[in-house]
């Protein structure tokens, strides 16, 4: 399949998935750094984050994000500014691939996935 229509397949796939109602994402209304980040999760993050895209861990699958929730949320922004390439050949594109986006919008998103993830994560006495 050639690049152009995969993008175009890619595109179509995005369309299908994003039916899940943006409702459904946690929301921070007292928390303005949080509700920031959620706006630019559902701008950017969602399109792979939301649907476990190319590998990128979902905030509502645990296990994926303990090992994240473990980490310094200095080397998370790190990871979300700069890129990463992980384990099993995944890799998160620098800014999530949208160059326009800002440190402190970067910086909010990765605040919210971790909320967000947070209230997926195991408890410890499990």
């Amino acid at each position: 399949m050639n690049s152009h229509r995969l993008r175009k397949v890619m595109a179509g796939l995005l369309v299908l998935c994003g039916q899940q109602a943006v409702a459904d994402y946690p929301q921070f209304a007292d928390d303005p750094q949080l509700s920031a980040g959620r706006a630019v999760w559902i701008g950017t993050c969602e399109g792979c984050h939301g649907y476990g895209f190319a590998g990128a861990p979902m905030p509502t699958d645990a296990q994926a994000w303990q090992p994240r929730l473990d980490k310094p949320i200095e080397l998370l922004y790190q990871h979300a500014l700069e890129g990463f390439f992980g384990p099993d050949d995944t890799m998160m594109p620098a800014r999530g691939g949208n160059d326009a986006l800002t440190d402190a919008e970067v910086k909010s998103a990765v605040d919210y996935m971790v909320e967000f993830a947070r209230q997926h994560a195991v408890p410890d006495n499990e």
